[in-house]
């Protein structure tokens, strides 16, 4: 039996708030610690450390919590993430009001957007670049290639993916995708436009929050552990929506490979661009070359590869345009 858990004092840091909204789902859930530790297949001690706020807990530990509680793994994901990012000793200031998580609102009104929510594999255009929530146990990515036509208008991404199912009876993807704002983007309205171009059949867009978009794929028919599947996105962003300096891949599982190609305006390149990888995710927001700057070719084209990723961090293309530099 799991001892007595010490009342939690909400001071406002971001491990103690995620460790509260750890706690309320798990009341919510009506689960005891250790029904909880049974269904997540962690012991008792561990999952309750995960709720002490002394910590935060691995993505590992966070998945099964929140899938044993019937939660919202994707949610999740996405705000473990932040908190990770708030903990970096370089993060930026201006992005502290990730602390409290995108759902919070909704609890009040007795509509959970954990709960309400469906779980399921995830993956997806990444941090303006690509950021991605997934079920390890079901499947993994063996290959990820990416096309960003910044030369195009309206902007867009084209992303093809070969999966292998870790799970018999496969039978539909979760993509996740964050596009956070550009510093000029004082619209209203955050969009971003999908379409399946081939490999399924895309079931469900939704927009859940303003930057986190979220697709469901449902494949031609289930797949068997270790059957691979192919499938490509176009996702673009609407004319006169700017797009923040960075097309970054942060995978939350095992991606054997990444390659990302990037075509930007020859008449108009940025002033800097540089390759991420293996970066803390606070870093995609530094305004300046971290490292491993980048010459485009005569077309304004850049290409990178990355092998073995690991998850939680960040690959990709970062630059410096005009705009970023005032």
């Amino acid at each position: 039996m799991g001892r007595p858990q010490a009342p939690l004092e909400r001071d406002g840091s971001p491990v103690r708030e995620f460790a509260f909204w750890l706690r309320d789902l798990r009341n919510r859930s009506g689960l005891t610690y250790e029904q909880l530790a049974k269904n997540s297949h962690y012991a008792t001690s561990t999952v309750q450390e995960a709720t002490s706020g002394s910590r935060l807990p691995t993505l590992k530990v966070v998945t099964a919590f929140v899938q044993a509680c019937n939660g919202d793994a994707e949610a999740w994901g996405a705000y473990w993430t932040q908190i990770r990012r708030l903990l970096d000793p370089d993060a930026p200031a201006d992005i502290a009001r990730s602390v409290v998580p995108p759902w919070a609102n909704s609890i009040g009104t007795g509509r959970s957007a954990i709960a309400a929510r469906r779980t399921a594999p995830d993956e997806g255009l990444a941090d303006s670049g690509q950021t991605a929530v997934e079920d390890p146990d079901r499947w993994y990515v063996e290959s990820f290639t990416a096309l960003l036509r910044l030369d195009a208008d309206p902007i867009e991404a084209v992303e093809q993916r070969a999966i292998v199912a870790s799970v018999d009876g496969l039978s539909e993807l979760s993509t996740s995708i964050s596009v956070p704002r550009h510093p000029d983007d004082t619209g209203q309205r955050h969009q971003l436009e999908a379409e399946l171009l081939h490999g399924g059949s895309l079931e469900l867009r939704e927009q859940p929050y303003e930057s986190f978009f979220r697709n469901v794929i449902v494949l031609p028919e289930p797949l068997h552990t270790g059957e691979r599947h192919e499938y490509a996105l176009r996702l673009r962003i609407p004319r006169g929506q700017p797009m923040a300096a960075h097309y970054v891949h942060v995978p939350f599982h095992r991606t054997d490979y990444f390659e990302l190609r990037i075509r930007f305006n020859p008449r108009s390149l940025p002033q800097a661009i540089w390759k991420l990888s293996g970066a803390p995710t606070a870093v995609i927001y530094q305004r300046g070359p971290a490292s491993q700057t980048i010459t485009p070719d005569r077309f304004g084209e850049v290409h990178v590869e990355f092998r073995d990723l690991r998850p939680g961090l960040g690959y990709g293309v970062c630059w410096l345009d005009d705009e970023s530099a005032g």
